[in-house]
């Protein structure tokens, strides 16, 4: 199944729910999209628990409804946005899947990284416009037109780069900062499982290292690596603090990033994230 399939009429009433929103079908308008971004920053956590636990990230369209919508679970862009993707497409808004080469964090003469970012191309009347609730950095709350050597509106960019894709970049207090390079060009698929394996399995994927979760609040955007708590402020400004204990970075988790937790798997989850604060303070 294609995760641009639509949804029945009663998966569709509970995506909305899930979202906080009310059934009723929104027009496939440009306000409408921004405000289906928006309930989806807030509701819907980027994290990677099942990498961090061991198991397998099912990707397949009816896997990930019962996961992040039936589950009230999250997970990251192979998920978040193909749902997304098969939200919209259920609300007839014209959706293509792309890929993107992640780059944030990286100097910009880091080594070529593999394509490992699923991200939308929505095409409105008010021409194209790219959309991204399934990563696990900073987020746009609104679609971004497809205007190259721009700044747009919330402080993003999409500039060419010498490699022939293009570059998104968001202003941060120490300047732009590269997110990802992307191909315009439509994916299938059938490529996705490929890589959300690679995503999920291979041994330096900082998936499989790392507890990395994320999600949007009023006028920010809190994310967790490991044990280090960071909320983002519209101005571009971080707080930070450290959690210390597994037993706050479950409450944490809960909490601040709306995660329920299956308690057959909060035992497993404690142990494993008590060996990653181990390991984080080794390391300093």
């Amino acid at each position: 199944m294609s995760p641009l399939t639509p949804f029945s009429a009663a998966q569709l009433d509970a995506t909305l729910a899930r979202l906080g929103l009310p059934a009723e079908r929104p027009a496939p308008t440009l306000a409408n999209l921004d405000r289906l971004i928006v309930a989806s920053l807030h509701r819907l956590p980027f994290e990677n628990l099942d990498v961090v636990l061991d198991k397998p990230v099912e990707i397949e369209p009816e896997a990930v409804f019962a996961k992040v919508v039936e589950r009230h679970r999250g997970g990251y862009c192979f998920e978040l946005n193909s749902l997304f993707g098969r939200l919209l497409a259920s609300l007839d808004y014209r959706v293509t899947l792309l890929v993107a080469r992640v780059r944030w964090g990286l100097p910009s003469d880091a080594p070529l990284t593999p394509q490992t970012h699923l991200l939308l191309r929505v095409d409105l009347d008010e021409g194209p416009h790219l959309v991204d609730i399934g990563f696990g950095g900073p987020a746009s709350p609104r679609a971004l037109p497809l205007q190259l050597d721009e700044e747009l509106p919330g402080g993003w960019r999409i500039t060419p780069d010498a490699g022939g894709e293009l570059e998104m970049a968001t202003r941060s207090a120490s300047g732009w900062q590269t997110l990802y390079r992307f191909t315009l060009e439509p994916q299938h698929w059938a490529d996705y499982g490929m890589r959300n394996w690679y995503t999920s399995t291979y041994p330096q994927s900082v998936f499989r290292n790392s507890l990395r979760v994320a999600l949007s609040e009023e006028g920010a955007r809190l994310s967790l690596l490991n044990g280090q708590f960071s909320r983002r402020g519209a101005d571009g400004g971080i707080q930070q603090r450290s959690i210390e204990d597994a037993d706050e970075l479950l409450t944490v988790l809960r909490e601040r990033f709306r995660l329920q937790v299956a308690e057959s798997e909060t035992a497993a989850l404690r142990a494993r994230l008590a060996r990653l604060l181990l390991e984080t303070r080794s390391l300093v």
